[in-house]
């Protein structure tokens, strides 16, 4: 599908005019309308095929003699692999003139998108392994690698497995440089937060190919992040849980996406459970209070919308 199309509807998203589910439906037409032939559909699951049992392979060569390298023969192997990778990758998607080109469409996109996720995963073991001494600090170093070569890898090629591959990263980091500040638990916590903020950010300026995914990642970390910060008392955990619900209800009154209303409702519920749970230690009192709490604000919410309006005189 062509790059003009995507921005031309994705522009209606943005301004209000179509909600995420109908740009999906319309996306969805325009590459019905622009489906491509059956052997392509054959050529692109057999590059994945094959791709999987290169790696595969390769896997099992690095395993079976990895007790007999030295230090330096396994970062050789490894940045070995990781060049393959993003050779392959520059191949795949139509040479260097085709990096950095926004269109996350298109079977070349799609494969050259996975290579660059595993290059990355190379990448962080590449660094691992190089800084591997005995201590922690390899790993966070490693976290960080994989990290930078994720984000590089998807403006290079921006796509789904891209965001994903970012996500996955993201979501470590906070606990490696944790490890490496020796910080506790909650400043993970707090770290996670951060970072699910800035997803929220570069989400909402239309910094990711897929706005739905961008917010999903967003809300999980988040959510994550606001469990884990427990602090000395259970309202830090509470009051967080509500944050993020806040700020996913205000994008939602500007962006309709599903994800920021059904993570909006995630946060609620969770916080309501902290709360409980705090003030009681009946697991049944839990449930029955977030039900209650779901019913009331369900109907009321159902009552508003189902409601006719009065006539204007």
């Amino acid at each position: 599908m062509a790059t003009h199309q995507s921005s031309a509807v994705r522009k209606l998203v943005e301004q209000g005019v179509l909600t995420e589910a109908q740009f999906e439906a319309v996306m969805t037409a325009l590459a019905t309308r622009e489906s491509r032939p059956r052997g392509k559909i054959l050529a692109e699951i057999a590059a994945y095929i094959g791709a999987g049992l290169v790696f595969c392979g390769i896997a099992l060569v690095i395993g079976s003699s990895w007790d007999d390298l030295a230090r330096g023969g396994r970062v050789a192997v490894l940045l070995a692999v990781s060049f393959g990778l993003v050779l392959g990758a520059i191949a795949v998607v139509g040479g260097p003139g085709r990096l950095f080109v926004r269109d996350p469409h298109g079977s070349r996109v799609r494969l050259a998108a996975a290579l660059l996720a595993l290059a990355a995963g190379a990448i962080a073991g590449t660094v691992g392994t190089a800084l591997d001494n005995g201590t922690d600090d390899a790993g966070s170093w490693a976290v960080i690698a994989g990290l930078v070569a994720a984000v590089l890898g998807y403006l290079a090629v921006p796509s789904v497995i891209g965001m994903l591959a970012c996500g996955v990263f993201s979501a470590i980091l906070p606990a490696m440089l944790g490890d490496l500040a020796g910080v506790d638990d909650g400043w993970y916590g707090l770290g996670m937060l951060v970072i699910g903020g800035i997803w929220f950010a570069l989400t909402r300026i239309g910094g990711f190919v897929e706005t739905w995914l961008g917010y999903a990642i967003a809300v999980g970390i988040s959510l994550i992040g606001a469990v884990i910060v427990d602090g000395d008392s259970w309202w830090w955990a509470f009051v967080l849980s509500l944050l993020v619900a806040v700020v996913c209800f205000a994008l939602f009154a500007e962006q309709r996406s599903t994800v920021l209303v059904i993570g909006g409702g995630l946060a609620v519920a969770l916080a309501t459970g902290q709360a409980v749970t705090e003030w009681t230690d009946s697991v049944l009192a839990v449930a029955v209070a977030v039900l209650v709490v779901g019913a009331v604000v369900l109907g009321l919410g159902a009552f508003v919308l189902t409601r006719t309006p009065k006539p204007s005189s």
